[in-house]
């Protein structure tokens, strides 16, 4: 792993007070200030680092993927036991930032920016399911792709607790009822 030189490391302790104020106070009822004073740096640091809560949020989402691409690369796992890690991994953070988590992926699906994190859980998605042969990796990827998001709107949907092991047990039946 590359060591961080103080600007990342800022930058990662700003998204990360950022995480914990959006899903406490909701993306609209959380300022600069707020974020400046939960990561212990001053605002024009934030402002340096991010111009916008969209930018920051984009950010944040860019970050959760490549702690998720870096989790399954040093596992060193492939096809489906790869798409397991990766979308157990996604429901972790899901059951633990709900609300901010679904806004986060619902703004960068909306975003339309050609560097979208999102798609990259698409691709990798495509990717697992190519590597083991799986024929029809296309509808594959629609079908799992959705069944997470289906889940994800299930549980806020009922306002059912998000319990991570729980959440990820449902998961791995569905993705074992379309990948046969």
């Amino acid at each position: 792993m590359k060591k961080l030189s103080k600007k990342e490391k800022t930058r990662i302790k700003i998204m990360h007070a950022a995480k914990g104020l959006f899903e406490s106070y909701g993306l609209d009822g959380v300022t600069f200030n707020q974020v400046a004073e939960a990561a212990d740096v001053c605002r024009t640091t934030v402002f340096n680092h991010f111009a916008s809560t969209s930018e920051l949020m984009l950010a944040i989402s860019a970050q959760e993927i490549e702690d998720v691409k870096d989790y399954c690369d040093e596992k060193n796992l492939s096809g489906v036991d790869r798409i397991k890690a990766l979308y157990g991994k996604l429901i972790e953070d899901l059951a633990y930032y709900p609300n901010l988590t679904t806004r986060l992926i619902y703004n960068a699906v909306l975003n339309g920016d050609e560097e979208n994190p999102v798609k990259e859980i698409e691709d990798m998605t495509y990717d697992s399911l190519k590597s083991a042969g799986i024929e029809n990796a296309d509808n594959m990827t629609l079908m799992i792709i959705g069944a997470y998001y289906g889940l994800t709107n299930h549980y806020h949907i009922n306002n059912l607790k998000f319990d991570a092991a729980k959440m990820k047990e449902q998961f791995y039946d569905l993705l074992a009822s379309i990948i046969k």
